[in-house]
């Protein structure tokens, strides 16, 4: 174990002046003693304290190579596997066939190509995190600037409630379902919130060793669900292979679907191993991320759609489908097990927990970033808030819970676009690909770091791009209904090619901006 360091503002100023009110500063596993000024006296006991017993009290401050000690490298693994093993994953899943109306063997390609290619962003972020010591969104103030950084951040948090919420809701379906339907909604998305902020508010440590074994349970009742129920999935009638313009526009918006949900991750993958060694392999940390990001996924969105499958051969099914949504499916397709089948229910309810914890904890990190008052107060206030905030949201979103979360998906993968490309865009053409190009100790001098012209400017062509290319059920843009046709119901049906156009319209123009900024910015 490290020994313990103690951080003073008059020894230890790891903030430039003008941001300065407090610091958290510790090791990944050790205790913390906080010093401070003024009116942020009062905590500098309470933080203390949370640290001596092993909850982090640290917040976005940069972790020096010195500090940096962490050495299980398969955490870089364990932390996705278990984030991703959950009903909310096996939900997605089923909205190739539900929502789509894709055959079984199109809804499995679909969530192949579309997973293999979003768990890539992801795994190549995740390399930021040892190279620097910083978290995702203070590592992106090298490319969006101090203040684009902190629009990032925003919509950062903003996404974090969001799927927080969204969770939170299948799981409090599930919960009702094991219940016979006595449990309301509200009640089992407060259970699952209050599970999650525990966790979250003790912080990397705790997190980590939460995340390492959680998700064994969770993958055997998986497991047990995919041979009790196999004989009712079909892949013929409704589920069978389709072809032609109207499955291309719904492969295009499932695929969307899928792959907003593999990327989302993204603007976080760097905050859980930042810990890591300076010296700390990139190709490992990128295997590894990319290994627990995708077998995860697809394996149980595999079983999402294949399950959903069942409704066409099993009218039980289908009934517990259309009263309880997800929760319903789960629970028809584990009624041959009886009550052993509701003991597996609450399994898959309480998963909902170890995805929702890393969108908790990375909440309380972006906020820091948003402003230098945010910096000030504690991370851990910003899990309660957080959770204070979602859990409406669920409860009054529970009632329309397919539309709601592919909305949700695809306007969350519009921003995340336009993310994406602005900070692997720097990476590969401004810093030559290396790490070592960077000068990590400026990372919170917003003299030193861009002026945010080039990132913003580029962000808000990236979103005419989205606008351009989206299909969503208030608004068609006109690319989207250029892609999009009329099926032999004589409905339209768009194919959401948002994210694409965000990213392309994002890609070309920003090395023109960079390039400008740089040559009369110098920065």
């Amino acid at each position: 174990m490290a020994t313990t360091r103690s951080a003073s503002l008059s020894s230890t100023n790891i903030y430039p002046k003008s941001d300065v009110e407090i610091e958290l500063s510790t090791a990944p596993t050790d205790s913390t003693l906080v010093s401070s000024t003024g009116r942020w006296a009062r905590f500098s006991k309470i933080l203390n304290k949370l640290d001596s017993v092993g909850l982090e009290a640290r917040g976005i401050a940069r972790i020096t190579p010195e500090e940096r000690t962490d050495s299980k490298l398969i955490n870089t693994a364990m932390i996705w596997v278990a984030a991703n093993t959950f009903i909310s994953c096996f939900a997605i899943g089923t909205l190739g066939p539900a929502v789509f109306n894709l055959g079984l063997y199109d809804s499995f390609a679909t969530v192949t190509f579309f997973n293999l290619l979003g768990a890539l962003p992801v795994a190549a972020m995740a390399c930021a995190g040892p190279a620097s010591g910083l978290r995702t969104m203070a590592f992106s103030r090298f490319s969006w600037g101090y203040y684009g950084a902190s629009l990032a951040a925003s919509l950062n948090c903003i996404a974090a409630i969001g799927w927080s919420a969204v969770n939170c809701i299948t799981g409090g379906q599930t919960l009702r379902v094991v219940s016979n339907n006595t449990l309301p909604v509200a009640v089992g998305v407060i259970i699952i919130a209050i599970c999650t902020l525990v966790l979250s508010f003790a912080g990397y440590k705790w997190i980590h060793i939460y995340e390492r074994y959680s998700w064994i349970p969770v993958f055997i009742a998986f497991c047990i669900m995919a041979g009790v129920g196999a004989k009712n999935f079909t892949n013929s009638g409704q589920a069978a292979m389709k072809s032609g313009r109207i499955e291309a526009a719904n492969v295009l918006s499932f695929g969307g679907t899928v792959f907003g949900f593999a990327v989302a991750w993204t603007s976080l993958a760097a905050d859980y191993n930042a810990y890591f060694p300076e010296d700390t392999s990139s190709t490992k940390v990128f295997t590894l991320t990319y290994l627990g990001n995708i077998i995860p996924l697809m394996l149980i969105e595999f079983l999402g759609a294949a399950v959903y499958t069942g409704t066409y051969t099993n009218s039980a099914w289908a009934s517990a489908y259309n009263s309880n949504s997800i929760g319903g499916l789960i629970g028809a397709s584990l009624s041959s097990v009886h009550g052993f089948g509701k003991f597996l229910l609450i399994l898959f309810a309480l998963s909902i927990v170890a995805n929702n914890i890393p969108n908790t904890y990375s909440l309380s990190l972006s906020a820091q970033v948003i402003a230098p008052v945010f910096s000030r107060i504690p991370r851990f206030i910003y899990t309660i808030v957080a959770t204070a905030i979602y859990i409406p949201i669920a409860i009054v979103g529970a009632a329309k819970f397919n539309e709601s979360l592919t909305t949700f998906m695809d306007v969350l993968s519009y921003w995340l676009a336009i993310f994406i490309a602005v900070v692997f865009e720097e990476h590969i053409l401004f810093k030559r690909c290396s790490f070592k190009n960077y000068d990590f100790s400026v990372w919170n001098n917003r003299k030193a770091l861009p002026i945010s012209f080039a990132a913003i400017g580029a962000g808000l062509i990236g979103v005419c791009g989205a606008v351009l290319g989206m299909s969503q059920t208030h608004f068609v843009g006109p690319i989207g209904k250029v892609v999009g046709v009329t099926d032999h119901n004589n409905s339209f049906v768009g194919a959401d090619v948002g994210f694409e156009m965000a990213f392309a319209f994002t890609a070309i123009i920003y090395p023109l901006f960079r390039f400008i900024e740089l040559r009369f910015i110098g920065r």
